[in-house]
């Protein structure tokens, strides 16, 4: 059995020699090749071997190599400093059983190798603990195993961080829930939701959900294949199990993306009407000021309508008839008998303006009413 982790270069340019000669050196498919440079969210595929040694009885296909791709956004905070993909692929490769005559020596003629490509953190572990077991050579039997190794690696990583964004989740609904619970209360902190994290959860639940998706299909393909080889083995058996399991494991995670992704879409929606009621709020406030000038204009419109209208002079001056010429001139100050015109147009049209204009208002009041009374009216005949 080999073991290429070290081997397995990154797919930048100044790696471009030793992937060319790795990829001559184990047969690796061009379609391979070309998903790794696409990017594709999800890829599995087989190849059976071309040495004619595998089993010709029609129920038992035996594949000779098999490579995955597996893609997935991880969420990190600051949601604008780092490229938050991750990617990683496999090649796994195995020779086809021993012949009954090769295998009479007691030696084993199978060689089984994987190739990982940016394997994720925790895959060396695992294979190695797989090694180390009681039971490894079973990987000879079924290299299925490492198949199963590398997804429960992959898992571990994609719920880790499903795990941290539920708890952003969980901290973008507490705060919003308070800004929603202190509505009452005027103060410019309220108004700070951070709406661009919120929305970078939600695109980040989308993505996980969507590598979730890809994961689950590649498994499902995994499954498929594996169901096609031998079934007379108890390895076999241990290692469909683990494969379900697997699975089951992975739809867990997924139920738990999906439960948060509702929960973001909810929490969107309630920072979006918190603004918009703190800003509704706000408006009426600034109403509340119009109206107290529209009664103010109100108030003075009928009297300066009165003034201009007639131009009457209301206060004049007139000189003292018992003014000497050795005194200074003597000045009176004298009310227009015509003053009292002014009060009494001015006073029943500035009252009529105003009954006119509280009546308009209950008037509208009561339409904005009548919807609701028709509804309540609908229910009580309902419940009833």
């Amino acid at each position: 059995m080999s073991d290429l982790f070290r081997l397995a270069p990154i797919d930048t340019p100044d790696s471009l020699p030793h992937f060319r000669h790795l990829v001559n050196l184990f047969g690796i498919p061009s379609a391979f090749i070309a998903e790794r440079f696409q990017s594709i969210t999800h890829s599995f595929g087989t190849r059976k071997l071309e040495d004619g040694s595998q089993s010709t009885s029609s129920k038992v296909i035996l594949y000779g190599l098999i490579w995955i791709h597996f893609l997935a956004v991880l969420p990190v905070l600051p949601f604008d400093k780092r490229h938050r993909w991750i990617k990683s692929g496999l090649v796994l490769k195995w020779s086809p059983k021993a012949s009954s005559s090769s295998s009479s020596t007691g030696e084993s003629s199978r060689k089984v190798t994987l190739i990982c490509f940016q394997p994720v953190l925790g895959t060396l572990l695992a294979i190695n603990r797989l090694f180390k077991s009681s039971t490894w050579e079973d990987v000879l039997e079924d290299p299925y195993l490492l198949i199963n190794a590398s997804f429960e690696t992959w898992h571990e990583l994609i719920d880790e961080n499903a795990w941290k964004l539920l708890d952003l989740c969980r901290e973008a609904e507490r705060r919003t829930f308070e800004h929603s619970a202190k509505l009452d209360i005027d103060t410019s902190e309220l108004l700070a939701i951070d709406y661009n994290s919120i929305h970078h959860l939600s695109k980040d639940s989308i993505h996980l959900v969507e590598g979730l998706d890809a994961v689950l299909r590649s498994l499902e393909c995994a499954l498929r294949c594996h169901n096609e080889m031998e079934h007379n083995s108890d390895v076999w058996k241990v290692t469909q199990d683990a494969l379900h399991y697997r699975r089951e494991m992975f739809h867990s995670t997924r139920l738990r993306m999906i439960s948060v992704e509702q929960r973001l879409k909810n929490v969107i929606n309630l920072a979006f009407n918190v603004g918009t009621i703190r800003d509704s709020r706000v408006m009426k406030e600034d109403s509340y000021v119009m109206k107290t000038l529209s009664i103010l204009a109100m108030v003075f419109l009928p009297i300066s309508t009165v003034s201009s209208v007639f131009g009457t002079q209301f206060f004049t001056q007139t000189t003292l008839p018992d003014a000497t010429p050795s005194s200074s001139v003597g000045l009176s100050l004298v009310v227009s008998r015509k003053f009292w015109w002014l009060w009494i147009i001015s006073i029943p049209l500035t009252l009529t303006l105003l009954v006119g204009w509280g009546f308009w208002i209950r008037r509208s009041q009561l339409k904005g009413k009548g919807p609701a009374n028709w509804m309540e009216d609908i229910e009580r005949a309902n419940s009833t």
